[in-house]
């Protein structure tokens, strides 16, 4: 199974409450979204993390084509959580079956943060899934390796461990 997407971090000093909802996870998150990003206020940061957090609300709801279309957005304005953009358009290319686009994607990821946890052990899943298993062994030890300060760390370790023993039963 695929990670539910990571969430940038909420500033403190985000003086907008539509950004902290959009953040969030409530029903109206993406309503909150929408006024972020078309706020003349929001700075660049919050623009760019809106569209990430947009992205992953639509992503939950299996609207992956919407959501790989917000996280595509959001680089252009090179939030602080960019990462998150190519970590999560990596799921959902996992999710439609474009395994080429989301290892790249997710290798995008790994190259913006070496602690992105979540994203080697997506990209391992891919490798497993098409036979390099050399690969997925490579990315899950790179994940219980390093530490990540998103909210998927627990099920990107959670994974890896389980997926390794998995392959270490079969060999």
């Amino acid at each position: 199974s695929q990670p539910s997407p990571s969430q940038p971090s909420s500033p403190s000093t985000a003086a907008s409450d539509d950004y902290k909802i959009c953040v969030g996870s409530s029903a109206d998150a993406i309503d909150a979204c929408d006024r972020v990003i078309n706020s003349s206020k929001a700075s660049r940061d919050q623009i760019g993390n809106a569209y990430i957090s947009r992205g992953q609300h639509y992503y939950e709801k299996d609207e992956y084509d919407r959501a790989i279309e917000d996280f595509n957005k959001a680089m252009s304005y090179q939030p602080s959580d960019i990462e998150l953009a190519d970590g999560n358009r990596g799921s959902a290319y996992a999710m439609k079956g474009d395994n080429d686009k989301a290892i790249d994607s997710y290798s995008v990821a790994i190259s913006l943060d070496k602690n992105y946890s979540a994203a080697f052990t997506g990209r391992g899943l891919i490798y497993e899934k098409t036979g390099e298993v050399d690969k997925a062994r490579e990315d899950y030890n790179a994940a219980l390796r390093v530490k990540s300060t998103f909210q998927d760390e627990k099920w990107a370790k959670d994974t890896a461990r389980k997926h390794l023993d998995q392959l270490a039963a079969a060999a």
